[in-house]
């Protein structure tokens, strides 16, 4: 069996405002893998992550709530969300200012 191979990790500070947050730009021959998102949200409201238009998740946090969401337990280096090629990742933000950090890679 291959393995799903990407490159080096980039971290990037994150501060996302109420509203949709295009954090990646999509690019239309590879793949971004989400490892880690990692923060608080300042007003009580949603974070959905979003790969373009389709929701991949969504997480109802009280004001100051922390969220860490990182690679798929038990299996280091397997992203937790995939953001498909030509799409955005996207953060949207329902309440106060979400800080914090994403950690992600290209798929080859």
């Amino acid at each position: 069996m291959l393995q799903d191979a990407h490159t080096k990790k980039i971290s990037i500070a994150v501060a996302a405002a109420v509203g949709t947050n295009t954090i990646i730009a999509g690019d239309t021959s590879r793949w971004i893998y989400i490892h880690e998102v990692i923060g608080d949200l300042a007003g009580a409201g949603n974070l959905i992550i979003r790969s373009g238009a389709t929701e991949l998740a969504s997480f109802a946090l009280g004001a100051g709530q922390g969220i860490t969401e990182i690679d798929q337990p038990g299996n280091d280096n397997v992203p937790r969300f995939e953001i498909k090629p030509g799409d955005d990742f996207i953060l949207e933000v329902t309440g106060g200012t979400f800080n914090g950090s994403v950690n992600y890679s290209f798929r080859y």
